[in-house]
C-alpha cells in the first residue's frame, strides 16, 4: 500500500493517486462532511421547519428522522456494495441523488411530499458519507485520518450553524436546501481524487491480522461496539435535533442560541488536539468512557433546568464529548477489527439510532413531557453505551491487555 499504487482510470487521464495520497484523503474527508452536513445542521433545520412551515414537534421529529433514515438505508447499501463497486461511481450517484432530493424539497412544502424528499436527500448524503468513511478505512494511518475527518466536520459545522440563520433570513427554508445543493455540486470536483478500490495487498494483510485477532477475541466484541455506537447516537439524535427548540422554549433568543451552537463547535476544534494527547497518556478506551460519563452529566444538568448558563455549559460539554466519543469509537473498533468490515457498518449503526431518536423525542414532546424528558433520553443512551464499552474494555484487559489501553 503506497502512494505510487496504480489505480484504474489513470490511462484515461485521471490523477495517479494512491490510497494514502493526500489528495485521496482530502477527497474522502470532503465527501464525508458534506454527506453528513444535514446531521450537523439539524438543530437549525428543525427550527426552520417549525418557524417557516409551521409543523408541530411530532412532525419535525419525523422530518428529522426521514433525513436520518435515508442516511441509514444508504449506509446499509454502501456497506454491501462498497467492496464491489467503484467508489467514484458510488460517490457520483450519491451526490446526484442528494442534489435531486434537496432541490425537490424547495418545490414541495406540504408535510407528506417533503417527508419523502428528505428521505431521498438523506439517502444521497448517506452514500457520500459512508463512501468517504470506506475510503479512509483502507488508508494506512486510519486514526490520524479519522481525526482529520472529525476536525473537518467540526469546522464545517461551525460555518454551517453560523450561515443557516442568514440563509433563512434571505430565502426562508429554501435557502438551506439550495445551499446543500451547491455543497454537493462542489463535491463533483473531488470525485477523480477518490481511490476507487481496496488494494489487493491491503485485503491480504488485514486478513492475516484479522485471523490472529479472531483467535484471541470473541466475535461478539465488535458487535458490542456497534451496539454502543447506536446507543450513543440515541443521545445525538435526540439532543441535537431539539436543542434549538429547547432553547427557544426556555426563552433564549434566536441569535444567542445560534451563536452558542456555533461557538460550541469552534471550541471542539481544540478537542482534536486534546484527544490525541489524552489517548497517548491514558489510552483510547478510558478516555472514551470518561467522555460518555461527561455527556450523561451535562444532559442531566439540562434536564433539571435550561437557562442561559446551563445552555452554554450543556452545549459546550455536549460538543466536546461528542468529538471525543466519535474519534475513540472508531479507534476502538479499528483495534478490534483489522478487516474494516465492522467499521463500514458504523454509519448504519449511527443512522439506525438517529432515525429513531428524533421520532421518540417528538413523541415525548407530543405527550407534553417537556424537553427535560428529551435530555434524559439522551443521557440514558450515553449511559447504555458506557456500560457496553465497559464490558468490551474488561474483556480486552483480560484477553489482550496491550489492545485495551492502546492509543
Amino acid at each position: 500500500m503506497t502512494q505510487s499504487t496504480t489505480v484504474p482510470g489513470e490511462a484515461r487521464g485521471l490523477p495517479r493517486i494512491g490510497v494514502d495520497h493526500p489528495l485521496a484523503i482530502a477527497a474522502a474527508v470532503a465527501i464525508s462532511f458534506v454527506g453528513n452536513a444535514v446531521v450537523m445542521g439539524m438543530p437549525l433545520m428543525v427550527g426552520a421547519w417549525a418557524d417557516f412551515l409551521h409543523f408541530d414537534e411530532q412532525q419535525v421529529g419525523w422530518l428529522a428522522s426521514a433525513d436520518l433514515g435515508g442516511m441509514f438505508l444508504a449506509s446499509l447499501a454502501t456497506a454491501a456494495l462498497v467492496s464491489r463497486l467503484n467508489r467514484r461511481h458510488l460517490a457520483l450517484f450519491g451526490i446526484l441523488v442528494a442534489i435531486a432530493g434537496n432541490y425537490l424539497s424547495t418545490q414541495y412544502h406540504d408535510y407528506e411530499p417533503l417527508l419523502a424528499m428528505r428521505v431521498l436527500a438523506g439517502f444521497g448524503g448517506g452514500i457520500c458519507y459512508s463512501t468517504g468513511i470506506a475510503c479512509l478505512a483502507i488508508t494506512t494511518r486510519t486514526g490520524r485520518n479519522f481525526s482529520i475527518m472529525m476536525f473537518g466536520l467540526v469546522a464545517i459545522n461551525a460555518i454551517e450553524l453560523y450561515t443557516i440563520p442568514h440563509l433563512t433570513g434571505a430565502w426562508g427554508i429554501d435557502g438551506i436546501f439550495l445551499a446543500f445543493c451547491v455543497a454537493f455540486a462542489l463535491c463533483l470536483a473531488v470525485i477523480p481524487c477518490l481511490y476507487p478500490h481496496t488494494p489487493a495487498g491491503t485485503a491480504k494483510a488485514t486478513g492475516e491480522r484479522q485471523a490472529i485477532t479472531d483467535m484471541r477475541l470473541p466475535r461478539l466484541l465488535p458487535w458490542c461496539c456497534l451496539l454502543a455506537v447506536s446507543c450513543f447516537y440515541i443521545t445525538i439524535g435526540s439532543f441535537w435535533a431539539f436543542i434549538e427548540r429547547a432553547g427557544v422554549d426556555a426563552g433564549l433568543g434566536d441569535t444567542f442560541i445560534a451563536n452558542v451552537l456555533t461557538l460550541g463547535n469552534v471550541f471542539t476544534l481544540a478537542g482534536c488536539v486534546a484527544a490525541v494527547w489524552l489517548s497517548r497518556r491514558a489510552g483510547q478506551s478510558r478516555v472514551l468512557m470518561a467522555a460518555l460519563v461527561g455527556m450523561a452529566g451535562v444532559l442531566a444538568l439540562l434536564a433539571m433546568e435550561i437557562s442561559a448558563t446551563t445552555f452554554v455549559i450543556g452545549t459546550f460539554g455536549f460538543c466536546i464529548a461528542w468529538l471525543f466519543t466519535d474519534i475513540f469509537q472508531l479507534g476502538t473498533l479499528s483495534h478490534i477489527d483489522a478487516s474494516g468490515r465492522y467499521a463500514a457498518l458504523v454509519p448504519a449503526a449511527q443512522g439506525l439510532a438517529q432515525t429513531a431518536a428524533p421520532a421518540i423525542a417528538g413523541f415525548l414532546l407530543a405527550r407534553e413531557l417537556g424537553y427535560g424528558a428529551v435530555m434524559l433520553l439522551g443521557a440514558a443512551g450515553s449511559l447504555a453505551a458506557l456500560c457496553l464499552y465497559a464490558v468490551v474494555y474488561a474483556r480486552l484487559r483480560r484477553l489482550v491487555p496491550e489492545m485495551a489501553d492502546a492509543e
